[in-house]
C-alpha cells in the first residue's frame, strides 16, 4: 500500500490522526458541510489548507489576486472548490465573494511575506498586511461569521530572548516585513476588544512543503542542488523551526475550533531548529550530492539577520492535542519528490534574480 492509501485508510471523515503513541485523534467534524474561505488560497499554506480542508467534508471558496498565489497550486482541485479572483483591498468584491458563499469561518492567510522585498516596497507590505487585514475583520463582523483566523508569523517576536518562543516573549519586530505583520496582529486583539470580532491568531514558524510560492531558503537550495553542485546561501548559521506545512495546516485547522479565547495569539511550530547549513548538507545528501559546495554569497545577507526561532508549542497541544506528524528529513524528501514530479521548477522562479523578486 502506498503512503496516500495508507494514510486515507487510518482516516475517518472529518478526523486526521496523530500518531497511536502521541495522543488522540485530532477532530475535524466540525468543518463537515461547512462554508470556509481561504483568503490567499492559492499560495503556499493557503493552498495545502484548502487540501485538509476538502478532506474533511468542507466547502471551500479560495479569495486569490495571483500576486504571490499561482492557479498551478489548485490546478488538481477544479470542480472541488470555488475559486474567485480578488484582492482583499477590494472591500465590495470581498463582501460579494463572502456573502455570495455565506462564509462562516474564515482563514486569512493572504501576506506579502518575502522580507527582502520589503526594502523596495515597504508600503505596499502595509496595504496587503495592515489595511488588507482590516477589510477582513470588518467584514466577518458585517456577515457576522463564526470566527476568523490570522496568520500572523513568528517574525513579531524578533531576536530570541529564550531557548524557545513562547506566546509571553516580548514583541520587538526587526524588519519592514515583521512591522507590518505586528501591526495586524494586534489589529486582530484591539478589533476584538473593541467590536467583539471572532478572530484568533496563530503566530506561524517557518513552514516548508511542496508548492511554496516564495525563494525561501529550502526551495531555494532544492532549486540550486537540482541543477549543479554548488549552493550560494546567506547567514548559513542562522536557525529555524522548520514545520511541514500539512502540520502547519492542521494546525491552523485545529486552532480555528480550539477554545482559545479570541483575540489570543497562539504558536505554531514543531520547536526544533536547524541550521541553513544543516538544511543544505541534508537536502544534498538527499538529491544525491553529498559533496555539494556550500558557498556564503554575501549579496544573500540580509539587512539585519535573526539569529535563532524555535517554537514553544505547548499552548496549541494544550489547546488542541496538536503535534507534528512528519519528520523534517521526511518531510524534505516528500519536498524534493515533488519538485521533480512537478516540472523541476517553483512558481516563483520566473520573478526572481538571486534575492531581487520582479512583482
Amino acid at each position: 500500500m502506498n503512503r496516500g492509501a495508507s494514510s486515507q485508510a487510518k482516516r475517518r471523515k472529518g478526523e486526521l490522526r496523530l500518531p497511536a503513541e502521541e495522543g488522540s485523534p485530532l477532530n475535524f467534524a466540525g468543518y463537515h458541510g461547512r462554508n470556509v474561505m481561504v483568503t490567499g488560497g492559492a499560495g503556499f499554506v493557503g493552498s495545502a489548507l484548502v487540501r485538509q480542508l476538502l478532506d474533511t467534508g468542507a466547502n471551500v471558496t479560495v479569495y486569490d489576486n495571483f500576486l504571490h498565489g499561482s492557479r498551478a497550486n489548485l490546478d488538481d482541485l477544479k470542480g472541488k472548490i470555488a475559486v474567485i479572483p480578488g484582492d482583499v483591498l477590494d472591500e465590495w468584491k470581498l463582501l460579494d465573494a463572502a456573502t455570495g458563499a455565506n462564509v462562516e469561518y474564515l482563514f486569512h492567510c493572504v501576506g506579502d511575506t518575502y522580507v527582502p522585498t520589503a526594502y523596495d516596497v515597504p508600503k505596499r507590505f502595509f496595504r496587503i498586511n495592515v489595511e488588507g487585514t482590516m477589510n477582513v475583520l470588518l467584514l466577518a463582523k458585517r456577515t457576522g461569521m463564526k470566527r476568523v483566523l490570522y496568520v500572523s508569523s513568528t517574525e513579531v517576536y524578533g531576536e530570541a530572548q529564550a531557548p524557545q518562543i513562547d506566546e509571553g516573549h516580548p514583541l520587538h519586530p526587526l524588519n519592514t516585513y515583521a512591522v507590518s505583520k505586528l501591526a495586524a496582529d494586534r489589529l486582530c486583539f484591539s478589533l476584538f476588544l473593541e467590536h467583539k470580532i471572532p478572530v484568533v491568531i496563530a503566530r506561524i514558524f517557518n513552514a516548508y512543503g511542496p508548492r511554496e510560492t516564495e525563494p525561501y531558503v529550502i526551495p531555494e537550495i532544492i532549486a540550486q542542488l537540482d541543477r549543479g553542485d554548488t549552493v550560494r546561501l546567506g547567514n548559513i548559521h542562522a536557525q529555524r523551526d522548520f514545520t511541514y506545512v500539512d502540520d502547519t495546516a492542521r494546525g491552523l485547522m485545529a486552532l480555528m475550533l480550539s477554545d482559545a479565547p479570541d483575540g489570543t495569539p497562539v504558536n505554531v511550530g514543531s520547536g526544533f531548529p536547524y541550521s541553513v547549513e544543516q538544511v543544505a548538507k541534508t537536502v544534498a545528501r538527499l538529491m544525491g550530492r553529498p559533496n555539494a559546495k556550500i558557498v556564503v554569497d554575501p549579496k544573500r545577507l540580509r539587512r539585519y539577520d535573526i539569529n535563532v526561532f524555535c517554537c514553544n508549542n505547548s499552548l496549541l497541544r494544550k489547546l488542541t492535542g496538536w503535534v507534528p506528524q512528519v519528520g523534517f528529513e521526511d518531510g524534505l524528501q516528500r519536498t524534493i519528490e515533488w519538485f521533480r514530479e512537478h516540472g523541476r521548477r517553483w512558481s516563483w522562479e520566473e520573478f526572481v534574480d538571486e534575492t531581487v523578486m520582479y512583482r
